[in-house]
């Protein structure tokens, strides 16, 4: 059974190499040609008629995305809440109960669950993140009736058996000690304490070796029934399904998740995270020859104004970075930039196999100084521009990814459809909105707000 998770923390470099693309917030070249032709602008908002939102009796809505005639069927349920409403002590609670969820229900046991999947081929998969966890399938539609009645089995009824439980600690035992070893594990592990301690963000999102053994079977069915609370609830839909479907579909998922009760959730509150502390400095025999490094500091957030220009920006200075600190110097195997997702994000950079652990913070920091001006960021705009919407595009081609489109701009800009403004929001930006974003936000001068923290992990 597939199992994808948001943040996996031997992520630290897979992740940071990319771009600072808001990956899940794009459009398929087709969606964006359908709603020019039938949106209208109200609020710096794009209208468009392929999005359809539909209520339980409960009030859980469930938000259609209608896509070109397909066979396949997409369908997410989000938990909102996240990792705020997790005990630091208890961090990777929500991800194990998630896990456990799918090894068996009321109805269908483990064994059951893999050979319809083998026969049927169809997909279950849960995520879980700093603000919000997704559960989901992914089927034939004319397998639908057999696959929600699976899924819906292992969302309210799952069985919770005790030895699911202890395989999966066994398991994730294993894993927590493969990402200490790992040098750049460790680097990953490090930044979350250091960004994240003392902020609504302090559980972690994974088992920790602090919280490993104090999480047992009971706190997963309490978190369990917390979850299962129509305040916290989202659905999403990604099908061709027509209007008479939609209704259709509505009521069969009425007959399952109609009866989930209004609960205690309360939305969390999150404050943006400030970069504070000296640099730290920690030690790894796996590290060798080689050392591992990042610094991590404030971004705007994914709809705020500066977003656009500052991921534009983040492009720039990855060639800078690459031209002066790998190939000038030669004093780092891979370096560049990213960002780490939530309702507060932050922006980081990153050195992967150093061989100047003595200098590498003084290169990037003169790499930094050397973006250009004004007039030479607009000689590679357009260049820019065109990169990072091919990049958005690209994410688009399936249904997962729409449906990733549209529980990223539902989760963090309260629209379903708001993804589909970024590429006016692309074309719009101006080189001097470049310049402002790389002086506020990356550029090290006096100023004490745009504040760097570097973390170094060598032998």
């Amino acid at each position: 059974m597939k199992k994808n998770k948001i943040f996996n923390l031997i992520f630290a470099f897979a992740l940071f190499l990319f771009f600072a693309f808001d990956f899940s917030s794009c459009a398929s070249s087709q969606n964006i040609e359908k709603s020019s032709r039938n949106r209208r602008q109200a609020n710096n908002r794009v209208e468009v008629k392929d999005f359809v939102t539909l209520n339980l009796s409960n009030g859980i809505p469930v938000i259609f995305k209608k896509t070109p005639p397909s066979q396949i069927f997409t369908l997410r349920f989000i938990f909102e809440g996240g990792t705020p409403l997790v005990p630091r002590e208890k961090s990777g609670l929500e991800d194990l109960t998630l896990d456990l969820m799918f090894h068996g229900g009321k109805n269908y046991s483990y064994d059951d669950i893999q050979k319809m999947q083998y026969d049927m081929s169809f997909s279950l998969t849960s995520s879980v993140g700093r603000d919000y966890s997704v559960a989901g399938i992914q089927c034939l539609k004319k397998d639908l009736d057999s696959v929600i009645s699976i899924f819906a089995d292992g969302i309210l009824t799952p069985s919770f058996a005790q030895s699911d439980f202890q395989n999966l600690i066994v398991n994730s035992r294993q894993r927590l000690a493969s990402t200490i070893a790992d040098p750049s594990g460790q680097l990953g592990l490090e930044l979350e304490k250091a960004a994240f301690s003392g902020t609504t963000y302090s559980s972690s999102v994974s088992l920790t070796k602090e919280s490993i053994d104090k999480i047992n079977l009971e706190d997963i069915k309490a978190h369990h029934k917390k979850l299962l609370d129509c305040q916290r609830i989202k659905i999403v839909v990604v099908s061709d399904f027509n209007e008479t479907e939609q209704k259709n579909f509505i009521q069969k998922l009425s007959l399952y998740f109609s009866s989930i009760k209004k609960g205690e959730y309360k939305e969390p509150l999150i404050q943006k995270i400030a970069v504070r502390g000296d640099d730290l400095y920690f030690k790894n025999e796996n590290a060798g020859t080689s050392g591992y490094a990042l610094a991590y500091f404030a971004c705007p957030n994914r709809y705020e104004k500066d977003y656009i220009p500052f991921a534009l920006c983040l492009m720039y200075l990855d060639d800078i970075l690459f031209a002066e600190v790998r190939e000038k110097a030669g004093a780092v195997y891979s370096v560049g930039s990213g960002v780490l997702t939530s309702k507060s994000m932050l922006a980081v950079i990153s050195a992967y196999k150093v061989s100047d652990n003595k200098n590498i913070k003084s290169l990037i920091n003169e790499a930094i100084k050397k973006f250009p001006d004004e007039k030479h960021i607009e000689e590679k705009l357009e260049q820019y521009k065109n990169k990072y919407l091919t990049t958005l595009f690209s994410s688009s081609k399936n249904s997962r990814g729409l449906a990733s489109n549209v529980i990223t701009s539902l989760e963090y800009s309260g629209k379903a459809d708001s993804y589909l403004n970024r590429p006016e929001q692309v074309k719009s930006v101006t080189a001097k909105d470049i310049e402002l974003a790389y002086k506020k936000y990356i550029f090290q001068g006096e100023s004490k707000s745009n504040k760097m923290r570097w973390i170094f992990v060598t032998k």
